[in-house]
Parts: structure tokens; sequence; C-alpha cells
């Protein structure tokens, strides 16, 4: 571990950082920065839990070097950074909530379906647009294998080899899989919240 005066610049202990992972470095910009930018984060997004995990995230992005650019001015790339991570926060809590919202409305026109029948038939829609996203081949070797076809028998019937009844299902659970990700956080969140 190196030494860091407490004479250096906020560019030069950036610069020790970023060249040399040096902790005490990284140490001495945190305690420099670290309340005043949950200070302006915190006046932005009024929740001091989301504000010190995005000053966190800002700390934790510096240490792994995530910017190679020269910095001429450490003060005005910590609070430019910090209010981008503001931003993409702002923007996931719009999409978190624009979701939460939709499937609010949904619930109600249902009353008389439980919480767990809403998220199923929920999933089951988004499944068959999912399926609607696959190419033909795939989609039908995907729905073979979903009614207990073995690989063997979905290659016999379609005239090709397991090796491409691998690929298409490999292929058809990554897209279905990316594309139903996003509904399962939103599943897992409003089933705490139920």
């Amino acid at each position: 571990m190196k030494t860091v005066h407490f004479s250096y610049s906020d560019e030069q202990i950036l610069r020790l950082i970023q060249e040399n992972n040096d902790e005490s470095a990284f140490t001495m910009l945190y305690d420099r920065y670290f309340r005043m930018l949950f200070n302006y984060t915190y006046s932005k997004v009024n929740d001091q839990f989301a504000a010190q995990e995005i000053v966190q995230e800002l700390f934790v992005s510096i240490w792994q070097h995530n910017n190679r650019n020269t910095v001429n001015s450490c003060r005005s790339y910590l609070f430019s950074a910090v209010k981008n991570l503001i931003i993409s926060y702002y923007r996931k809590e719009y999409t978190r909530k624009f979701h939460y919202d939709r499937w609010e409305v949904q619930s109600e026109g249902s009353v008389n379906l439980t919480d767990q029948d809403i998220l199923t038939s929920d999933l089951q829609k988004r499944y068959e647009q999912g399926l609607h996203l696959l190419p033909p081949k795939c989609k039908e070797v995907f729905i073979l294998s979903r009614k207990g076809n073995t690989n063997k028998e979905i290659a016999l019937q379609l005239s090709i080899s397991e090796k491409t009844v691998e690929h298409h299902i490999t292929k058809a659970l990554r897209v279905l899989k990316e594309y139903l990700k996003e509904h399962f956080a939103y599943a897992l969140i409003l089933i705490n919240f139920l």
C-alpha cells in the first residue's frame, strides 16, 4: 500500500488509483467526496438508501477503473458521473413504476382471481408473446420439445439433426429467458408487496 500525502490534488489521487490501484489514494478520494456526493444525490432522489447505493456504485466504478480517460477536473468528473447515475436510477424507477401500474390496472379488472392466478396469466401471455419472437423452425422445435418429445424424436419428425434440435432449443431458451427476465423481476417485487 502506498502513502498518499494530503497535499496531492484530486486529479493526482485519481491517477494513483487508476494507474497503481493505490488503496490509500482511493480512501482519501472517498473521504474527500463521499459526503458531498451523498448530499447532492440525496437532494435529487430524496431516498437515503438509494443515494448511498448510487454513490457507492460510483466509487466501485472508480476502483474498477471503468474510466481510463484523462480527467482534468476530478470534482466535475465525480459530480457529472453521479448525475448520470441519478438519471439511470430514475429511468429504472420509471420503468419499474410503469410495469407495476400496468399490472395493477390489469389486476383490478380481475377481482375474482387470486394474485397468483393473475401473475400466472400474465406470465402465460408474455410467454406466448415471446414465442412469436422465435424464427418459425426454432419455434416449432421448441414447442415439440415442451410437449415431451425427445431430441431424437424431433430430429426424425422434422428431418434435421439432433444437434440442430439442440441448437434451436438453446436459442429459444435464450430468447425467452431474456424476454421474460424483466417479468420475473417485477413478479418477485409484486409478490413481496402482496
